[in-house]
């Protein structure tokens, strides 16, 4: 029979964007929705496989395939003999299958008119990621208030989570700037979007009720836990790209009449990949737009930071990796995060103790001075590791002498236990041979008793005898 319609993802779509086509209305986006809705029927065996843009997937991680139709064929539908498929079909082979795809394209007009969502992509990087993470984090709290702690979500449990995610984010109906107004300030309607991501997962699954808070009392803490594998597991279903551009949308939609937040030209994102991506801070001015918001990366090394131009300065101050001179005037350039590290341990004029202050050194000298101050004092080191030579001295003395005093109690303790021990050995002899006696004693008296039985018997016999 025919497959059941099935919603793809939103603002994804199975057909190519129209050049020639204009703004969109409502009932365009609607026949739009219901195009990539639409799947292919399954009732006839020869129907084109490119019919909705599917292709046999023949590529070698898809396994032995049959040419270029890519079927596989097994002898039944055990788990077994679907993990060992053959090229060809053999006499014992009765089941087939094969794996069709097709390609997705991103489809921005799905959410804004076309002269809204062409301008440049170049939009404030802090508040782009700041969206980007905030939508994996709804996701991920949605999915864990819908289908628990398990690392197993499918497919059909986050895909209707993430349309709805992508439904909630209203992209396309967030401006609130009626007038046109550019003292208009974005930054509200973007606090309302962030407001509703935060809120998502209660709002769209509900959090876990009383009566799980009762089976579990410890359900905020392990939500917690699991939060970092789960926003990993999403990341499969909402990729930072994708994150990236619903986020620069976003903005587009907001901003549209200020451009406080993105670049109002149509050419200088193009431009900047057409000259091989992104700027550095000392980049070549010549070749790319004095955009404010265009990306640049972090020119000190280690650092992989992108962010936009215009908060240039306020990441140089912040960055963790930028080399600053030492604040104790050493001279040393060292990474900011690694400042309070070299100041304690390793700068030059920092306060140290001298290395003798085991033997009683009270001087505390800069660390580079330490060579001097032990020639300089090396009379005043030398007394002071006599006397503690000395200390030392009287100590081993004691303690040879309680030394001596514990060996002496100790071969007392022994020759008193061995003593003690011959007694005891003396007592358990003596109560043996005691038990020993007693026994004999009873076999005697029970033997005297069976001799004077028997002598009665003789003596009776003996006189019946003489009568």
């Amino acid at each position: 029979g025919k497959i059941a319609p099935k919603r793809i993802r939103r603002g994804w779509s199975f057909h190519e964007e129209d050049d020639d086509q204009g703004n969109h209305d409502g009932s365009d986006k609607e026949n739009l929705r219901r195009e990539d809705e639409y799947e292919c029927s399954t009732e006839n065996d020869d129907i084109n496989d490119n019919y909705c843009g599917f292709v046999p997937c023949i590529g070698p991680e898809d396994g032995p395939t049959d040419n270029e139709d890519g079927w596989q064929y097994f002898p039944d539908f055990s788990p077994q003999s679907l993990l060992s498929p053959n090229r060809k079909r053999g006499m014992l082979d009765f089941v087939r299958r094969r794996k069709l795809r097709r390609v997705a394209v991103f489809r921005p007009d799905y959410f804004l008119p076309r002269e809204v969502y062409t301008k440049c992509d170049y939009c404030d990087s802090s508040v782009v990621n700041m969206l980007s993470s905030a939508m994996l984090d709804a996701l991920s709290l949605s999915t864990l208030f819908a289908h628990g702690l398990k690392n197993n979500v499918t497919d059909a449990q986050a895909l209707p989570i993430k349309s709805k995610l992508i439904d909630a984010l209203s992209i396309g109906d967030n401006c609130d700037n009626d007038t046109e107004s550019e003292d208009y300030d974005p930054g509200v309607d973007i606090n309302k979007v962030k407001d509703r991501l935060c809120t998502f997962a209660e709002t769209c699954v509900g959090k876990p009720g009383p009566l799980m808070q009762l089976l579990n009392a410890e359900t905020d803490k392990n939500l917690v836990t699991a939060m970092p594998g789960r926003r990993k597991l999403m990341s499969r279903y909402l990729n930072e790209k994708e994150r990236l551009h619903l986020s620069r949308l976003l903005i587009k939609d907001i901003d549209r009449y200020s451009y406080k937040m993105h670049c109002r030209s149509n050419s200088c994102a193009c431009l900047a990949n057409a000259t091989n991506g992104h700027s550095d801070l000392d980049g070549d001015q010549d070749t790319l737009p004095a955009c404010e918001f265009r990306l640049v990366s972090c020119t000190n090394d280690r650092c992989s930071a992108m962010f936009s131009f215009k908060h240039r300065t306020q990441h140089d101050e912040e960055c963790g990796y930028k080399l600053l001179p030492c604040p104790s005037g050493c001279g040393t350039l060292i990474p900011r995060n690694g400042v309070h590290i070299h100041v304690r341990d390793n700068c030059s004029l920092r306060q140290a103790e001298c290395p003798l202050s085991i033997v009683g050194c009270t001087s505390i000298v800069q660390a580079q001075d330490i060579t001097c101050h032990l020639n300089n004092h090396a009379d005043q080191h030398f007394i002071l590791m006599a006397n503690r030579m000395m200390e030392y001295q009287s100590v081993m003395k004691a303690m040879n002498t309680r030394l001596q005093l514990l060996e002496e109690n100790n071969a007392r303790l022994e020759r008193e236990l061995k003593r003690t021990t011959t007694q005891l050995q003396s007592k358990n002899e003596a109560k043996a041979v005691s038990g020993d006696v007693k026994k004999l004693t009873k076999r005697l008296g029970n033997l005297e008793g069976t001799c004077r039985t028997e002598f009665k018997k003789v003596e009776y016999d003996r006189r019946n005898h003489q009568k």
